[in-house]
């Protein structure tokens, strides 16, 4: 396999693209295989998916980990430096993404050769990077990570391109799957555990209500949730939508005042452990979510 220089790819919204010169695998033997190394599991599957037999891919995030307090162990720094690509969202999303790759270069293992990014929110703050949750914003980051390939491996470049055009259709499969289940709903509202799910409202015209913000850890005080009452009750909502990694305290509150019943709502960063015995793929768990928000929004 002809590789080219190793890449970092940052994927904003519309993501970004970093690549990288690293030195080779000192953990575990990939011979023939590019090294790709990704942060959260949407990344890891549309990687491995484009990737194929060519890539090896190691997440950094693992099953059950919650994606928002993950902090880089030193293994995770060398695995960065000895990746040919290293994929990851956003510096909102994963702060401490750019100064782990800084950190990852200071033996001299490699130096950046480029840096793309993409236009993304000015206000850190208000910046939902779970853009995987709209099929078709999914479709521009396996567009980034099929670009990356290709410039790590050319000789690989007709594979991967293949491989990305069914995962497109795929994709838009799944779109429509969604936009369907979702096309005759009683309500346009839906109860959730955080605000991660604004691209897929988004693109479905379903408005989110969060118990907390972007970070499932915001703790929202009592006159938040006093409100989110109020709204249940003015709506007629009777479902909150509870990830299944975060902590459900505060659904069970607004569920015992409420009378509402729980359904889970997955934002995919990273699955569960028995998501993955299982063998539930991104596919799986997004039809999923269709037939929770279908549920939750009183559709037909």
């Amino acid at each position: 396999m002809t590789r080219s220089p190793a890449l970092i790819i940052c994927l904003f919204v519309l993501l970004a693209v970093a690549y990288v010169s690293c030195g080779r695998d000192a953990d575990e033997p990939v011979a023939g295989k590019l090294r790709v190394v990704t942060t959260t599991y949407p990344l890891a599957f549309m990687t491995q998916r484009i990737g194929s037999d060519r890539v090896a891919v190691i997440q950094l995030v693992k099953p059950g980990v919650e994606a928002h307090d993950f902090e880089p162990a030193p293994s995770d720094v060398l695995s960065i430096s000895t990746a040919d690509v290293f994929i990851f969202n956003h510096p909102a999303f994963e702060e401490w993404a750019l100064n782990t790759v800084t950190a990852s270069r200071s033996g001299g293992n490699g130096s950046a050769i480029a840096v793309e990014t993409i236009d993304g929110e000015a206000d850190e703050s208000s910046f939902d990077a779970h853009v995987w949750l709209n099929p078709l914003k999914a479709q521009l980051q396996a567009q980034r990570i099929l670009a990356a390939l290709i410039t790590a491996d050319p000789d690989g470049s007709t594979e991967y391109e293949k491989s990305a055009a069914v995962l497109e259709d795929d994709l838009i499969t799944l779109d429509d799957l969604i936009s369907t289940r979702l096309s005759n709903c009683d309500l346009d509202s839906v109860v959730v555990s955080h605000l991660a799910f604004g691209h897929m409202a988004e693109r479905y015209e379903f408005d989110q209500i969060g118990l907390a913000g972007l970070s499932p850890e915001f703790d929202s005080g009592l006159s938040h949730l006093a409100g989110v009452i109020e709204q249940m009750k003015d709506l007629g909502v009777k479902y909150i939508l509870q990830e299944p990694i975060v902590s459900d305290r505060l659904a069970e509150t607004v569920a015992a005042e409420t009378g509402a019943e729980l359904l889970q709502l997955h934002p995919l960063e990273v699955r569960t452990s028995s998501e993955v015995s299982a063998g539930k793929d991104y596919f799986a768990i997004m039809e999923a979510n269709a037939e929770s928000l279908a549920t939750a929004l009183g559709c037909s």
